[in-house]
Formats: C-alpha cells, sequence, structure tokens
C-alpha cells in the first residue's frame, strides 16, 4: 500500500502549529531547539552533555545518510 503523500501534513502542520506558538509566547524554553537542548543536557550544562552532543550528532549523521542515500 503506498502511503498518501498529503497525510505527512498532519505531524508537519502539528510542528509546525507549536513551535509558532513556542516562538509567539516568547517564553524561554519552549521552542523545540530549546527542549532538545535541555534533554540533551547542553543547556543548562548537566553531566550527561557528552552523551547527548553524541545522541544529537549521530542522529543528524543518520538523518543525513537516511535523506541523500536511500
Amino acid at each position: 500500500m503506498n502511503f498518501p503523500l498529503w497525510l505527512w501534513a498532519i505531524p508537519a502542520g502539528s510542528f509546525a502549529v507549536l513551535e509558532a506558538l513556542a516562538i509567539a509566547n516568547r517564553r524561554q524554553g519552549d521552542t523545540a531547539s530549546e527542549i532538545i537542548r535541555r534533554l540533551a543536557g547542553v543547556k543548562p550544562v548537566r553531566p550527561w552533555r557528552p552523551l547527548g552532543v553524541a545522541a544529537i550528532a549521530a542522529f543528524c549523521a543518520w538523518l543525513a545518510n537516511h535523506l541523500i542515500g536511500g
């Protein structure tokens, strides 16, 4: 079964709405990047920061390979 491309609008639209609301409310720590930084221990600095940074880097490398290489 082919997955209809238009269905991707649901998660993409949800993310766009949540991110727009987080940017509009101007509170620190509400955007996706700020949440990821906090969870990874980047800001504020936590003891697991090296693992968090490695996890982000590994995910970015995997995503690039997945999107480019197929």
